[in-house]
C-alpha cells in the first residue's frame, strides 16, 4: 500500500523534529544552576564608568525578578547607581518602559526577557546614543545566541550586559501590508517569516511552550505540516521579480535558530545586508533533504532551500495573503511585504572578542590537568622549582 502524502510529510517533519529535541535536550542538561555560583565560561568584565542602567524586564519569565536582584546586586558591588526597574504589561510588552527609561537619564537599556522584549526596546534605541544589555530569559533568545551569549550562564550575561563591548549591529525595518491597504511598520533584529513559519508561531500553545521550550513548536510544525505551497513574486534591490511557490520565505538579519542550527547561509548582524531564504519542500524526500542541508550546512542536493541576498527585498504574495511573525511574534496576515536593512543602527553591549572564553568545564579541567603535568615534570627535572 503507497503511504499518503500526510504520512510522508510528517515523517519528513519528524526529522526536523528530531533535530529540534536533541538541541533542547542538550541545551537543559548542559544548563548550569542559576542560583549557585557562576560557572566560568568566561572571564568576568572589568568595570567601566559608572553607568545610570534602566532595565525592561518581563515579570511572567521565571527567573525575570531572581535576575533583577542579581543584576541589582551587581551594580551594587561597583558602586554604580541604583538601577531603575520597569515591569511590561500585556498591554504594552516593552516600547513605551524603554521610551520612559531614556526620558528617565538611563543611558543603558537592558532587555530582560523573551526575543519579544529585546524587539520592543530595540525599537526604540534604534538610531539612538543609548547603549543596549541583553539577558535572555525566553525560549528562542535568537538575538542572543547570534551575538554568542552565553545564553546558559546568567551572570555571564548581566556581567556582559553591564560591561560589555558595544557591538554596532544592523536592524531591519518591515512595511507590511493588508489586503486592504492598511499597513503597518515596525523593525526586527534577527529574521521575519511569512507562510509555515508563522503558522507555527500562531499555532504553539503557551503552556507547552512554557514546559517544554523549542519542542512547542515543534508539536505546532506537527499539526500544520501538510499545507499547499503558496505563490511568491521576490524582487531584491533593483532586480527583475522572480516568481517561486513556497512553503515558507523568511527575511533573515542573521541566522542562528537553536544549538547551532542556521537557516541563513552566511548572514550576521552586522554586514549590512539581509539573506532572503525560501523554503520549498513539496514531500517526504524534499523535507528529508532540507534537515540534512539545514543540520549540515551544506546546501546541495535537492532544491528545497534558496538563498537571496540584498539590502532591500520586496514579497508579494498576490490574491494568498500570509500569516507574518517577526522575532517569534506573530503581527497579522500581510499580502505585501518590503523589508530593508538599516546598518549599523543599534550599540548591543557583547562579549570582546578578544578575550579568549572557556569553553566548557571539560576544558577546563583539561587545562588545569595539562598545566599540572607540566609543573609535575618541571619539579621532577628541577625539585628546587614550587
Amino acid at each position: 500500500m503507497r503511504p499518503s502524502g500526510k504520512a510522508l510529510g510528517v515523517v519528513g517533519f519528524l526529522s526536523l523534529a528530531a533535530a529540534a529535541a536533541a538541541s533542547v535536550v542538550t541545551s537543559w542538561r548542559g544548563r548550569p544552576p542559576v542560583l549557585t555560583q557562576p560557572v566560568p565560561w568566561r572571564p568576568r568584565l572589568e568595570p567601566g564608568s559608572p553607568r545610570q542602567v534602566g532595565v525592561v524586564y518581563n515579570p511572567v519569565k521565571s527567573l525575570a525578578h531572581f535576575s533583577c536582584d542579581a543584576l541589582a546586586h551587581a551594580t551594587r558591588k561597583i558602586d554604580w547607581p541604583e538601577p531603575k526597574f520597569y515591569e511590561t504589561t500585556t498591554e504594552d510588552p516593552g516600547r513605551g518602559m524603554a521610551e520612559q527609561a531614556v526620558t528617565d537619564g538611563c543611558d543603558l537599556v537592558i532587555a530582560m526577557g523573551g526575543d519579544g522584549t529585546v524587539r520592543q526596546v530595540a525599537g526604540v534605541l534604534e538610531g539612538t546614543t543609548t547603549g543596549m544589555g541583553i539577558v535572555p530569559l525566553g525560549t528562542g533568545n535568537l538575538l542572543a545566541r547570534n551575538l554568542e551569549m552565553s545564553i546558559s550562564d546568567l551572570h555571564s550575561c548581566i556581567d556582559t550586559a553591564l560591561h560589555g563591548r558595544p557591538r554596532r549591529i544592523d536592524m531591519i525595518g518591515l512595511r507590511a501590508t493588508r489586503q486592504d491597504g492598511i499597513h503597518e511598520e515596525l523593525s526586527y533584529l534577527v529574521m521575519g517569516g511569512a507562510g509555515f513559519d508563522a503558522q507555527i508561531m500562531t499555532d504553539t500553545k503557551d503552556d507547552l511552550k512554557s514546559r517544554l521550550g523549542w519542542l512547542a513548536y515543534v508539536e505546532a510544525g506537527l499539526r500544520n505540516l501538510v499545507s499547499v505551497r503558496r505563490p511568491v513574486a521576490i524582487q531584491i534591490d533593483n532586480d527583475e521579480p522572480i516568481r517561486r511557490r513556497i512553503r515558507a520565505v523568511l527575511v533573515a538579519n542573521c541566522g542562528e535558530i537553536t544549538a547551532g542550527l542556521h537557516l541563513a547561509a552566511d548572514s550576521s548582524a552586522d554586514d549590512g545586508l539581509l539573506e532572503v531564504i525560501l523554503l520549498t519542500p513539496r514531500n517526504l524526500i524534499g523535507w528529508v533533504s532540507l534537515t540534512r542541508q539545514v543540520v549540515t550546512r551544506k546546501r546541495n542536493g535537492l532544491p528545497v532551500i534558496e538563498h537571496l541576498h540584498g539590502k532591500k527585498v520586496v514579497l508579494d504574495f498576490g490574491g494568498s495573503p500570509q500569516p507574518v511573525e517577526v522575532d517569534g511574534d506573530l503581527i497579522g496576515t500581510y499580502g505585501r511585504l518590503v523589508a530593508e536593512v538599516r546598518p549599523a543602527v543599534l550599540a548591543v553591549n557583547t562579549y570582546p572578542e578578544n578575550i579568549t572564553p572557556f569553553r566548557s568545564l571539560a576544558n577546563l579541567r583539561k587545562t588545569s590537568a595539562l598545566g599540572q603535568s607540566r609543573l609535575n615534570w618541571r619539579r621532577f627535572v628541577n625539585p628546587t622549582v614550587s
